[in-house]
């Protein structure tokens, strides 16, 4: 259920604790009612770091059927997602030769949404993902998806059915395996010789920088920079040779590898330069723990502030990263009156623990609120188009990360 790791998982050098962050309970798996019984199994989110290969990691990791029996997340759709695939549609296009023939297979495809973006512009679309309902989404959806975890067997059976692979895509679902060196040797072989990876992953510079603390949950159980990926691919002989980034989930990277070793681009080595110089000292991790202490007081001087004037205050948004922002913040239901989401596998179910209840946007007209915070604050810029539409005039939008700050609707 619980494995603990006293080295490296993925070079087994000595690692330097970072930080223990708070006990949680696992992200994405919410109690069907409220709980009078708050013994629910919380596990640590401590936070070490390998100074052989640069790896960041959590020190405990759940296992799978902890994790995604009973899975809830659903890509969200959003402009700015939207916008997103459009750019890796284009960059790999431009990478490519004869794109609109090519196939592309996607690990942690979730409910399909890149491969249905992808299906008019490319010759055929396959996902693998291992949540038996999101799985059935996107097959109901016209997105051909296998419902296996995947690793090199899988790779076989899709190899079995299809010829070698031009295009392999494994978004935001590398930080969730513990042993990616497996899922490497499967995508490797899934790719003809001359075909691309492309693994985008929340950005470890970004997460630390600037404090996003409710990135460390149990799913995310490796924290990638450009050393540490290249590290990683290096030791499987694949290439990294190329990155882009994107401002979705908070600041995300596209780790650009392959067979070959086509040389670094100038990009590239910029950015192993200005990672280099933050990892001395340990200079980015004290950066983080600044944040973090900046943000907690920002968060509990408003909570204070609303008490004191009487004002109801409820969240926005039940992403995996509100399990970290209340179990870190100690929010329960008597603080956040009530969470609202827009994901129907998660309205009308409650947080473990804190038992703060999911309601709906519409759910939200009946309700009496002052001060929302936003646990969703990654979607800031598709919140506020929206706000007019569905806040209430007057309510604050309490936005903790990844500079804290509020705005009145």
């Amino acid at each position: 259920m619980i494995s603990e790791s006293k080295y490296c998982r993925l070079c087994e050098g000595t690692l330097e604790e970072i930080t223990y962050l708070c006990d949680s309970p696992p992200a994405n798996n919410f109690d069907e009612t409220f709980q009078k019984d708050k013994s629910k199994q919380k596990f640590p989110l401590i936070l070490d770091y390998c100074k052989s290969c640069f790896n960041i990691q959590l020190r405990h990791c759940l296992g799978e059927e902890l994790l995604y029996s009973n899975y809830t997340y659903i890509t969200p759709k959003s402009t700015s997602l939207s916008d997103h695939y459009l750019a890796l549609t284009e960059y790999a296009s431009n990478k490519i030769p004869d794109f609109k023939d090519i196939d592309v297979v996607e690990i942690g495809s979730n409910s399909g949404d890149l491969l249905a973006f992808l299906k008019p512009h490319v010759g055929s679309v396959l996902g693998v993902d291992p949540a038996k309902n999101v799985a059935k989404i996107a097959n109901d959806a016209g997105v051909e998806t296998l419902n296996y975890f995947f690793d090199d067997s899988i790779a076989q059976k899709i190899k079995n059915t299809k010829k070698l692979i031009n295009l392999v895509i494994a978004r935001h679902m590398f930080a969730h395996n513990a042993n990616p060196t497996e899922m490497l040797i499967g995508m490797k072989n899934l790719l003809n010789d001359s075909g691309l990876i492309l693994i985008e992953n929340a950005y470890a510079i970004d997460t630390f920088t600037h404090g996003e603390f409710d990135q460390v949950y149990h799913e995310h159980m490796f924290y990638y920079s450009v050393k540490s990926m290249g590290n990683l691919l290096a030791k499987n002989n694949l290439f990294l040779h190329d990155i882009f980034f994107s401002g979705v989930h908070g600041g995300s990277i596209i780790f650009v590898a392959s067979k070959q070793d086509h040389g670094q681009t100038l990009k590239l080595k910029a950015q192993i330069k200005l990672e280099e110089s933050l990892f001395q000292d340990g200079k980015i991790f004290k950066i983080f723990l600044n944040k973090i202490n900046e943000v907690r007081g920002f968060v509990r001087d408003k909570i204070a502030n609303a008490q004191n004037n009487q004002q109801t205050i409820a969240a926005y948004g039940a992403p995996a990263k509100a399990f970290t922002m209340f179990s870190l913040l100690e929010l329960d239901h008597e603080t956040i009156k009530f969470c609202v989401d827009t994901s129907p596998t998660k309205i009308g179910k409650v947080f473990p623990i804190s038992n703060i209840p999911i309601i709906s946007e519409d759910q939200l007209k009946e309700q009496n609120y002052d001060i929302l915070l936003v646990t969703s604050w990654n979607y800031k810029d598709d919140i506020l188009h929206k706000a007019s539409k569905i806040f209430k005039p007057g309510t604050e939008l309490i936005f903790p990360l990844p500079n804290p700050t509020s705005v009145i609707i």
